[in-house]
């Protein structure tokens, strides 16, 4: 596979150009090549650490929420214009490390300092210096877990995963947030289950790994992310690339500076895509079944039946209808798997949204449905479960044994905790959608009348008992607003990614 710094030069030269076009300032790397990201392994073995310690110390003892040099201001950048289960999810990430890794060289006056990232696919544990307690060490603060291995998994990197952003099947985007993203904010708990997260500095080494990760798994040519903002001629761009990513009231960029890294003049020590899960650590929960597709669960049985009382189907909005659901779902230590049954009008229409999708077909007309979600709406967390330290496994007509990477893939539909319903409910009560037809499309199956959700509790070092999580609604809605339809997996596209 080509690394990135085999095709590095022949960006230089379009970088200076464009820079110059929009008056941006250009990265150090343009004189003497990209600075280099280490994994946290090496990063502590270089003087880098140290200016990286101080740097963390002075941010987190600065409590002037309204000044770049404080943890709090950066914390609020993530809290008012982050956007989770939305397009952008990692151009934005790219774009905010890009401008907190600038601030950590003023705060520590070394300029030679670089972000580092924190590699759990070789080392599920997190590093020792962020979980000493002892009096002064600005990396340590309190959390409910540090062993992220049961959040782990290879699904992003299925050979079958080409596209990229949200409304295309087998989007990356959709997958790297999935997992192991989110999980790994709830397995560590604690600020890292909430929107402040910001505030726990694991929170950039977890977010430099997944920016390397989304990196590793474009080389060499882009795969199906859209054609980018050639730096020859940046406005011949996708329009996907249009607009500007939007930090502070005084802080954007330029989303299409955010294609590659090497744009923003920084490079990763490693570039390649994890092969395999890493060695469980001794700290992991003993029992548990590592799927070949990872996510340790607890049992590959599909969980009991659970019974909830049923909604109706019903319109829900101008542009959306329920056709059923369940009602007061309460998640405990306990895995379940319920029931949504739907009529026969409406199971008819839900399969030929399917056949439609199978097909890559458009809509006929604006009363035919364009897509179908799973919708879990007004889910809030207790007391007990706000500080994470566990999430659930969705599964969409899971078999009765999940025994194979194929099954997982056919049946798994997305991941539930804190920080996915911290994330979705601070501007207001949480809705979280996942898009069901993808999965329905692989099942294939003759009968849409019922489909079954399974919620599997995967639980971290110290997980909390009882009730955590209470859910007003779980329903499936057919929308009728336009989506794109996906396009074509088109395998070795040329592109300037590569």
């Amino acid at each position: 596979m080509e690394r990135a710094d085999q095709y590095r030069r022949k960006f230089i030269q379009g970088i200076l150009g464009a820079a110059a076009a929009h008056q941006l300032t250009l990265p150090a790397f343009a004189q003497s090549g990209p600075r280099i990201r280490m994994e946290w392994q090496q990063f502590k073995k270089t003087t880098q650490y140290k200016s990286f310690v101080n740097a963390i110390a002075a941010m987190r003892k600065n409590t002037n929420a309204s000044s770049p040099g404080s943890l709090q201001y950066w914390a609020n950048v993530h809290l008012y214009y982050c956007p989770h289960g939305s397009p952008y999810f990692v151009s934005w990430h790219r774009g905010y490390l890009y401008y907190f890794e600038q601030q950590l060289r003023i705060a520590s006056g070394d300029p030679t300092l670089n972000l580092p990232y924190w590699d759990y696919y070789s080392y599920s544990t997190m590093p020792a210096e962020f979980t000493d307690s002892s009096s002064g060490n600005p990396l340590y603060v309190p959390r409910t877990g540090s062993n992220v291995y049961n959040a782990l998994t290879m699904w992003p990197f299925a050979s079958d995963v080409y596209n990229f952003q949200r409304g295309t099947t087998n989007s990356f985007e959709v997958r790297i947030e999935t997992a192991p993203h989110n999980p790994v904010h709830d397995l560590i708990g604690g600020i890292m289950s909430t929107m402040q997260s910001p505030l726990d500095p694991i929170f950039y080494l977890h977010h430099g790994n997944i920016d390397r990760l989304t990196h590793a798994w474009a080389l060499p040519d882009g795969k199906g992310i859209p054609d980018s903002a050639n730096p020859y001629s940046p406005t011949n761009s996708d329009p996907y690339w249009a607009g500007n990513n939007t930090y502070a009231s005084n802080l954007t960029m330029a989303r299409y500076l955010t294609l590659i890294p090497i744009w923003l003049g920084y490079d990763y020590a490693n570039d390649n895509v994890p092969t395999a899960l890493p060695p469980m650590a001794v700290t992991a929960q003993a029992t548990g079944f590592t799927l070949p597709a990872g996510l340790r669960l607890p049992s590959p049985q599909r969980p009991q039946l659970k019974p909830f009382d049923r909604t109706p189907g019903r319109t829900v909005s101008a542009t959306r209808r329920s056709l059923g659901g369940v009602t007061r779902l309460a998640f405990n230590e306990t895995s379940f798997s319920t029931k949504l049954s739907f009529s026969k009008t409406d199971a008819s229409e839900l399969d030929m949204l399917v056949i439609r999708r199978r097909a890559g077909k458009p809509r006929e007309d604006q009363r035919t449905a364009a897509s179908a979600k799973l919708v879990i709406d007004v889910p809030a967390l207790t007391d007990a479960g706000r500080f994470g330290g566990y999430f659930y496994a969705l599964y969409v007509n899971m078999p009765p044994v999940l025994d194979s990477h194929a099954a997982h893939d056919r049946s798994f539909l997305g991941t539930l905790g804190a920080f996915q319903i911290a994330s979705a409910s601070h501007h207001g009560p949480a809705r979280l959608e996942f898009d069901l037809a993808e999965l329905l499309v692989k099942q294939d199956l003759a009968d849409l009348s019922e489909i079954s959700l399974s919620c599997v509790r995967v639980d971290g070092d110290s997980p909390p008992r009882g009730q955590v999580i209470g859910v007003r609604e779980v329903r499936i809605e057919l929308s009728y607003e336009a989506e794109p339809v996906p396009a074509p997996r088109l395998m070795g596209r040329p592109g300037f990614y590569g």
